[in-house]
């Protein structure tokens, strides 16, 4: 099986789907075959009878992967809710059997994919399935996601004891400026904390873009930002090869 790497977030809304297209792109365009998935959606959107992901076409047009939707994200749920909670509101099943299958067919047509979660490490997929569970089932190195400003330092340290609870490798952290906010003291000094801490890898940290909307579409400088101050090369090195 293709190389596996969980793009999980200290909580919802940090960034996942904007770090996972940005570095997808970034390692395409060093002719690295790396595919995108987002396993499980919630709040889906409703159009012509069918149900689509805004994450998960953000995912393919930024990433530039052909994969088909279906392929890249085999559970849409429509309530913005942990899917558990979504697909129980729904009436919806959440068939492990569809998502293994989707693992199957996506890692045959890339050696490495990038795999957003949903919300954090230990958000529900179904009753007896967490994101984690997942994660553990495939053997995929896990990337955290976290915020820039205060509070980060808790919720990133929890998120690296659950996955190291797992055994699972961290293959390190991002941090994503989600809005534009000079005032926070505490940005400066965040990242080196928590690398002091827990010994994990600070893989760099993505600056605000006002031009970048997952909701609309737009990925603006996104590639150029990730290429600029993510350790890409690092990345490759140490998981990519």
């Amino acid at each position: 099986m293709a190389v596996l790497i969980l793009v999980t977030g200290t909580d919802t809304g940090v960034g996942k789907t904007v770090v996972t297209a940005g570095l997808a792109a970034a390692l395409r365009r060093r002719d690295i075959n790396a595919g995108v998935m987002k396993p499980v959606a919630s709040g889906c959107l409703r159009e012509g009878g069918y149900l689509f992901s805004p994450d998960t076409d953000f995912l393919r047009t930024v990433s530039g992967v052909e994969d088909p939707d279906f392929m890249v994200t085999p559970i849409c749920l429509e309530p913005p809710l942990a899917p558990s909670v979504a697909a129980r509101v729904s009436g919806t099943a959440v068939s492990p059997r569809t998502i293994k299958q989707a693992f199957i067919d996506v890692s045959e047509r890339h050696p490495v994919v990038l795999v957003e979660g949903v919300g954090g490490f230990l958000v529900p997929i179904d009753d007896e399935t967490l994101v984690a569970d997942l994660a553990e089932r495939y053997g995929m190195t896990v990337l955290i996601v976290a915020r820039c400003g205060l509070g980060t330092i808790n919720h990133t340290l929890l998120t690296i004891e659950a996955v190291q609870m797992r055994e699972l490798r961290i293959a390190g952290v991002v941090f994503n400026q989600a809005a534009e906010d000079e005032t926070d003291e505490s940005v400066a000094t965040n990242a080196s904390e928590i690398e002091r801490v827990a010994g994990v890898r600070m893989l760099g940290t993505l600056p605000f873009d006002a031009s970048v909307s997952v909701e609309e579409g737009t990925p603006g400088r996104l590639i150029e930002l990730v290429e600029e101050h993510l350790d890409v090369e690092g990345f490759i090195r140490r998981e990519c090869g």
